[in-house]
């Protein structure tokens, strides 16, 4: 399978690399700065400390030069708030394209890409691989997770192609018949430790270890499937994370027993590394993934007269801070000031 890469970050760089480990042409469109890298040293993979270098990749830093129309499938792995404009420059390139997967965390990546070229050439996609950059062309991963599929018009695109490609390049991978339950399963884990970490500056391990915090991300959570359950929305298995049992779980047992349990899972979730809206917000970027996360549960909770003033909070205050319009200062490892926003 030829297979374009548009946003060659983390995600990117994994997804293509293993691709094209297992024999698959693949082209990367990513920075100048990673054309050079690879070009040079090629793309290093490191999983559970086992280390492989890729150099069958092809690297170029525009959708133009990338010549999308010689590609089976593409695959659009920037962070959510970059895919309108990615959407765009293929569109220039090539109004009729081949199947598009989309990666990216929260809801809404699909319905920019279906809008313009149509539903029947989306297959949305979910990634449960913690995954992180550790030098130019130099990834980690774990072993755990992998990816999930769903067509996003009945059974146009047929993802099976996409699946064995995928499946033969070490990915576990999940077949679901509709994308909503499978994208807002993954919002239930993306949201866990994530908007509250990036407001304190602290790693996950240390919010849960707060009775307090950990009180505000179970009444996100709470909300979060509460808003599911108005718009029918089930929660599903996802790659390496039983999501429904995880939920039932918060729900029926003691504070007191989930929250060390919540504790280690969801630091080693996540490879040890900080959330993203974490890493977002301390390289000083304006433009974070909480509209698509928090936000979007805020967003469908409108829609259907489910009050959501915990998401509601933490997003406007993630936002406030990426904006400016907050003091960094005032929150940064002071839990009080996030609670008294909270309760407000």
């Amino acid at each position: 399978m030829r297979v374009l890469v548009v946003g060659a970050g983390a995600i990117g760089s994994l997804v293509g690399g293993r691709l094209a480990l297992a024999d698959n042409p693949v082209t990367l469109v990513g920075r100048e700065w990673l054309r050079q890298a690879i070009a040079a040293e090629g793309l290093t993979i490191v999983t559970g400390g086992r280390a492989q270098t890729v150099r069958a990749l092809r690297v170029v830093t525009g959708v133009a030069e990338a010549s999308p129309g010689d590609h089976d499938l593409i695959i659009l792995t920037m962070k959510a708030y970059g895919v309108a404009a990615a959407v765009a420059e293929i569109a220039r390139v090539l109004p009729q394209p081949p199947p598009l997967l989309t990666l990216q965390n929260g809801i809404g990546s699909e319905t920019i890409v279906a809008a313009r070229f149509g539903p029947e050439s989306v297959i949305a996609g979910t990634l449960t691989t913690p995954v992180e950059v550790a030098g130019p062309a130099r990834i980690e991963t774990v072993s755990k997770g992998g990816i999930g599929l769903a067509p996003l018009a009945g059974t146009r695109p047929d993802p099976t192609a996409a699946a064995e490609a995928l499946a033969a390049a070490g990915f576990v991978v999940a077949r679901y018949a509709g994308a909503s339950a499978m994208k807002w399963s993954k919002l239930l884990l993306n949201i866990i430790g994530n908007a509250t970490s990036a407001i304190l500056a602290w790693p996950p391990a240390r919010i849960f270890a707060d009775p307090r915090l950990y009180a505000v991300e179970l009444n996100a959570l709470a909300e979060a499937r509460r808003v599911m359950a108005a718009h029918g929305i089930a929660t599903v298995r996802l790659p390496g994370y039983p999501v429904p049992l995880l939920m039932m779980l918060l729900e029926r047992l003691p504070r007191a027993v989930t929250r060390p349990l919540m504790r280690r899972q969801v630091a080693r979730g996540r490879g040890g590394k900080m959330p993203s809206l974490s890493l977002d917000l301390e390289a000083g970027r304006e433009q974070l993934e909480i509209d698509v996360l928090n936000g979007a549960v805020v967003a469908a909770g409108a829609q259907a007269g489910v009050a959501t003033p915990v998401n509601r909070a933490l997003a406007e205050i993630v936002q406030g801070l990426a904006a400016g319009r907050l003091d960094r200062a005032r929150f940064r490892h002071n839990p009080e000031a996030l609670l008294a926003s909270v309760h407000a």
